[in-house]
């Protein structure tokens, strides 16, 4: 059994790229039945956000699973494979449960230790068990990440020194503008990124606060809470030269806001600087905009540059919740391996009991003259010698190393038994799978 991990995220790839490779929470169910449908993978979990998009598979076959989901990203993208390609990642085993487990603790975000993640790889194992690909060992893996992330978190300062993509947006505005106080923010969207902006900015001095949404309802419901003022997307064009800071987060598949708007705006506001910063993947703020005069764009992957402060601070806390994500993928790891343990353990035991009790029978025709009790003692005689002899072997079966000396005590064990397991078996299919790899590498 072992578990794949493969993906881009902001420092594999650009956001040009990202944006063609997001996927709709809609979309996803059909994604993962079409990815377990290939006979190399078993189970399957998609996470798809601003910053990554990653899919975690459980296989037998890590070269061909490998191979099925990088297909996937190549037709997603619209990309040759050999292209797209080379923004991929692929982890297998330890590699690619520590990645999880540092996805979900913050540890590999453009924010060091932004807590929103957690979240969204949560989102991401619910996503994955409605659309019935997430099995038992995903189930394990990512009760297991999420432990491994709360250690992380409760056991380090990693998520108090954390900021998120939004304050970041709030710190480069404050480069542009010094004081925020007295400045007029639009926020394009009403989710949850929104929010988080419109705290920091009120934080920050920020009174007027203008809330655009698709839905009404939504954009009245947050600007209800910071006293704002709720628009229609419609009503863009109203107010945008109103607008100071403009932080967009919609989900809009297409651009939300085109130069024609804005060069509008701009002519209103003679001359005064507007900031807008998009951190919605897709993009919703056409990148043309930038060229504008008086307009500071940026996207997500220029917040990048504001990542950089108390940076000596957070990798000391970072390099302490390391060593965390590693005790608690070690764990998992002797768990995974005991999976394949468990099945030539039993096969075992239960040959070995046959061939006891075999034994017996051929002795009871010496014992004619034995009553009850002298039977028993001599039942209990073969039970306790059957399982002292047999207690050196189970006992390295249970804690076999993840690594080839393992898989050749596995396969050793298999032979000297006469063990022949069945064609379709998860052993047999991970012993003959090794055989192959290391014949091959040969």
């Amino acid at each position: 059994m072992r578990i794949c991990h493969i993906g881009l995220n902001h420092k594999t790839a650009p956001v040009e790229l990202r944006e063609r490779l997001a996927v709709s929470e809609s979309d996803i169910a059909e994604i993962l039945q079409q990815r377990i449908a290939h006979p190399s993978i078993r189970e399957a979990a998609l996470l798809s956000t601003c910053n990554r998009v990653e899919m975690t598979v459980v296989t037998h076959d890590p070269d061909a699973a490998i191979a099925a989901v990088h297909e996937w990203f190549a037709e997603k993208s619209g990309m040759d494979l050999e292209d797209v390609c080379e923004h991929l990642y692929a982890y297998t085993t330890d590699k690619a449960i520590r990645h999880l487990f540092s996805v979900a603790a913050g540890l590999d975000s453009l924010v060091l230790g932004e807590p929103q993640i957690l979240g969204q790889v949560k989102a991401s194992y619910e996503l994955a068990l409605a659309a019935g690909s997430a099995g038992h060992v995903l189930h394990r893996l990512y009760q297991s990440t999420f432990a491994a992330a709360k250690r992380a978190r409760s056991e380090t300062g990693i998520g108090k020194q954390a900021v998120n993509i939004s304050s970041c947006a709030v710190e480069l505005a404050r480069h542009i503008f010094g004081d925020l106080a007295g400045k007029t923010v639009l926020l394009m969207g009403a989710g949850e990124m929104a929010e988080l902006a419109a705290r920091h900015l009120r934080g920050n001095g920020c009174t007027d606060i203008l809330v655009a949404n698709r839905t009404l309802k939504r954009a009245q419901n947050l600007a209800r809470e910071f006293e704002g003022h709720a628009l229609t997307m419609e009503q863009l064009s109203d107010y945008l030269d109103a607008a100071d800071i403009v932080l967009s987060s919609t989900g809009a598949s297409t651009f939300v806001l085109l130069p024609d708007a804005v060069e509008a705006a701009m002519k209103k506001r003679r001359g005064d600087p507007m900031f807008l910063v998009d951190i919605a993947v897709p993009r919703d703020i056409d990148p043309r905009i930038a060229d504008i005069d008086g307009v500071y764009l940026y996207d997500i992957d220029d917040l990048q540059q504001v990542v950089q402060g108390n940076v000596e601070h957070r990798a000391q806390e970072a390099e302490q919740a390391g060593e965390i994500i590693a005790e608690e993928t070690a764990q998992f790891q002797r768990w995974l391996k005991s999976l394949e343990s468990v099945p030539l353990i039993r096969t075992i035991q239960q040959q070995m009991d046959v061939r006891r009790r075999e034994e017996m029978e051929k002795a009871l025709r010496y014992m004619k003259g034995f009553d009850a009790d002298q039977l028993a003692a001599v039942e209990r005689f073969s039970k306790s010698l059957m399982k002292r002899y047999m207690h050196p072997t189970l006992s390295t079966l249970k804690k076999l190393p993840d690594d080839m000396e393992g898989d050749l005590l596995m396969g050793a064990a298999t032979r000297l038994f006469d063990i022949d397991f069945p064609a379709d078996s998860g052993a047999s299919r991970h012993i003959s799978q090794k055989g192959h790899d290391e014949h091959s590498s040969g």
